[in-house]
């Protein structure tokens, strides 16, 4: 069990830093106004398109739907980096331990001001259960797809053998156009998503084709079990799970996959005459030429192990020291292999831990696509669904129908353009933002809230974190874009009902929202799951944003009981301490930063603020929909306890000890209530004494992700603007974004970081409640940051 620490609607004003503010392009003008020009959003999407000239073994370029997304590596497939297809719809879990069901868990009993209280913990009495809770059902790797290429001697052509490298990633289009050169010979590969289908299309022209060098493969792995997995699937099982496969009318293809009890469908449709085989039954001897294991000098000959190793032309084997030796004790190996199977050579390198998996039981669930005939294109479409597919689009269809949703995308909700800036560093600034609204496209617009990875791996075995919901999806709201963020919106009316038995179960009123969940809703049983608490009030701030771009009387029915609930397990969850004549939070509790004593922490300054912000919204929906205000959130929200305070600032909960030689690391949560937060409870002077000490004293390479966005817009509220801006361009190792736009933070990629920073830039560039009068009150003035902007709506 790995936690972090271990591994509105309406048209905004478009206009220019400096001048009056103009009207957004759509805005309806006077007569004898000049004609506002309106930005050129093509041109600022076209001067981020990716380009890649090399393998990258760690960060995929992707095409995606929101809830389904292909990675690929320079082929344009996934060759010779075994990227994942991922979906919100796939999952697996590994069977039960014997004799036992979910509903026999048992959790922890902490002591809770008295009262024993059931924490979803793992149970030191069901061991085996615990962890099967933890881990599943976790997402699994719907299948990969890639090039066969041999080289004129027949050998299979490895990644050192490509030259000419040009790859190319068009987010207005949201195709990847990849093109390279096989001993001379040019390959041109075209993929994309369809936009309504989680289906990948792929168009690839080269003389290999006719030739008879260039064929493609889809091969499909079991689960891994892994809670962390860069490449999701386990390619070395291949008697653990079952793939069959049909043909029909010459030109399509089915598979079935199943996997324990998940069972899955994929498609496979190409255009003109192909060939269609399973290679499960292609027989050849396997043999080891050569095998190494080690590292740069010092290296141990393993020909001979693996030779004795060979059965049935058939050889998994874990690369591990357990069954290669060490020669290189503490250092990270790989084992480099050349073998020939079926009369083809093949080079290859595999990593320590990962499983050698070759001959006969690698192709058990792996299949071949190639031309018959003597033409250089080779067309399909591959399409994956939990139920039999119908009729697949063409790969043209599915390449039309991608640049249509892609430019309708770049085309609605806000847009911004800083290309008139004089800082030099806007272009690095606007390249996240597009950037990062393309990811957001592509990985977090489906029927799920998105886990932190997105679609590009695993991490806590796929699932998602409801207190990142909100940095995961809140941007969508100041861009304008509502249709994205209300794809996966309900999944507070799917877990109200899990919600409510959760905190009934617990002795409290109300809903209590899962932490680290999956479609199901059931927490995944671990200490800091159990006693986090900041993302209760969200579903609270999430209705308000929906209010303020819809506000009618069908978004108060939409909210109305999520509302009321929340609230009453917010008024429910403060304690009354009798002593002090006030409402206290916790203990037991995790602070957002997740690295106090849960049992000893008390008033957490962010915490408290988002109670009082949680409630005060909730007894104003109650006013919008005719009802009086409810006495006990009004008890409970006047009478919780101030912000804590120490020396003049304040600090991370009520009592900390060496608040700023000690715990000033991680998570700046503190300065959350002014920024992130409207500011309930806040005295600004003492958040201005604290951003301060904040700012300059903070350990910030013990910092990542979403906590830049958040130090922005508490700099921004306090008119700080150039430090605003700064955080957005921290050198901070946790907050860089590569040459594809994704980000560090947690375990590689971390989205939050991306849908942070979306947040940050519209909340600078828009404005907020009762921010300063004018234009991009966010950023400085002048003529250094000019910035341009249509569609964003203001935050709270």
């Amino acid at each position: 069990m790995v936690t972090r620490r271990t591994f509105l609607s309406g048209s905004a004003a478009a206009a220019v830093v400096g001048v009056a503010v103009e009207p957004a392009a759509e805005a309806r003008t006077p007569a004898d106004a000049a004609p506002v020009r309106p930005i050129d959003r093509q041109a600022v999407v076209a001067r981020h398109r990716v380009v890649r000239g090399k393998l990258d073994t760690q960060s995929p370029l992707q095409v995606g739907n929101g809830g389904f997304a292909f990675g690929v590596d320079i082929t344009g497939l996934q060759t010779f980096v075994p990227f994942n297809t991922l979906s919100d719809w796939g999952w697996h879990s590994f069977p039960l331990p014997p004799g036992q069901e979910p509903s026999d868990f048992r959790g922890q009993v902490w002591d809770t001001h008295g009262r024993p209280v059931d924490y979803p913990i793992p149970n030191p009495d069901q061991p085996e259960l615990s962890s099967w809770l933890y881990a599943n059902p976790a997402r699994i790797n719907l299948g990969r797809i890639g090039l066969e290429l041999a080289m004129p001697d027949g050998r299979a052509a490895v990644a050192g053998d490509i030259t000419g490298i040009r790859q190319e990633l068009d987010p207005w289009t949201g195709i990847i156009d990849s093109r390279f050169e096989i001993a001379g010979e040019p390959v041109h590969v075209r993929t994309c998503c369809h936009p309504d289908h989680d289906a990948v299309a792929v168009q690839i022209d080269s003389p290999l084709v006719a030739a008879g060098r260039l064929a493609v493969f889809l091969d499909f792995p079991y689960a891994d079990g892994q809670e962390f997995a860069a490449y999701v699937g386990n390619y070395g099982a291949p008697d653990a799970h079952e793939t069959t496969a049909t043909t029909r009318g010459g030109n399509h293809a089915d598979i079935t996959h199943r996997l324990d009890s998940t069972e899955y469908h994929v498609a496979l449709a190409w255009e003109g005459r192909g060939v269609f085989t399973g290679l499960a039954s292609t027989g050849g001897e396997l043999v080891i030429r050569t095998a190494q294991y080690g590292t740069d000098g010092h290296w141990a000959d393993v020909t001979g192990t693996l030779a004795r190793l060979v059965a049935d032309d058939s050889l998994v084997l874990p690369v591990d020291y357990l069954h290669l030796g060490d020669p290189a004790p503490g250092l990270p190996k790989r084992l480099v292999l050349g073998y020939t199977y079926a009369g083809q050579e093949h080079d290859i390198v595999v990593p320590d831990n990962q499983t050698l998996s070759i001959g006969a039981a690698a192709n058990r669930h792996r299949y071949r696509l190639a031309a018959d005939g003597h033409t250089q294109r080779l067309r399909f479409t591959c399409a994956f669904a939990p139920t039999p597919a119908g009729s697949v689009p063409t790969s043209s269809a599915t390449l039309a129908a991608s640049t249509r949703a892609w430019r309708q995308y770049w085309l609605t909700g806000g847009a911004i353009d800083l290309s008139a800036s004089t800082d030099p560093r806007w272009e690095e600034l606007e390249r996240r933002v597009v950037l990062s609204q393309y990811l957001m496209r592509a990985n977090e617009a489906g029927s799920l809230p998105p886990q932190e990875s997105g679609l590009v791996n695993n991490g806590w075995n796929g699932k998602f974190h409801m207190e990142m919901y909100w940095w995961h999806g809140a941007h969508w709201a100041l861009w304008n874009r509502w249709p994205m963020l209300d794809r996966s919106l309900d999944v507070y009316e799917s877990f109200h009902r899990s919600a409510r038995e959760r905190a009934e179960f617990q002795g409290f009123r109300g809903a209590r929202w899962p932490k680290c969940t999956t479609a199901d809703g059931r927490e995944s049983p671990h200490v800091i799951h159990a006693l986090l608490v900041w993302q209760q009030p969200h579903p609270i701030f999430l209705a308000e944003m929906d209010y303020q771009a819809h506000p009618d009387e069908s978004t108060l029915q939409k909210w109305r009981d999520i509302v009321f609930d929340t609230a009453d397990f917010l008024s429910s969850w403060a304690f009354w301490d009798e002593g002090t004549s006030r409402y206290i939070l916790g203990p037991p509790m995790y602070v957002v930063s997740e690295n106090t004593d849960p049992r000893t922490t008390q008033n957490p300054t962010f915490e408290l603020a988002y109670w009082r912000f949680g409630l005060r919204v909730a007894q104003q929906w109650r006013e919008r929909l005719g009802l009086h205000r409810d006495p006990e959130w009004q008890r409970v929200h006047d009478g919780l306890a101030a912000l804590p305070v120490q020396d003049g600032t304040y600090v991370l909960h009520e009592g900390v000890q060496d608040m700023w030689t000690q715990w000033n690391y991680e998570h700046p949560a503190l300065i959350g209530p002014y920024g992130w937060l409207p500011g309930d409870g806040v005295d600004v002077p003492t958040m201005a004494r604290t951003a301060e000490k904040v700012f300059t004293g903070w350990q910030f390479d013990q910092t990542w992700g979403w906590d830049f966005p958040m130090l922005a817009m508490c700099a921004a509220r306090l008119e700080r603007p150039d430090d605003a801006v700064d955080f957005l361009l921290h050198p901070a190792a946790g907050f860089q974004f590569d040459d594809a736009g994704l980000a560090t933070g947690g375990p590689f990629p971390y989205f939050p970081s991306n849908a942070a920073l979306l947040y940050a830039v519209a909340f600078m560039a828009a404005g907020w409640d009762g921010a300063p009068g004018r234009h991009a009150p966010g950023f400085p003035a002048g003529r250094r940051w000019v910035v341009r902007m249509e569609g964003l709506q203001p935050a709270l």
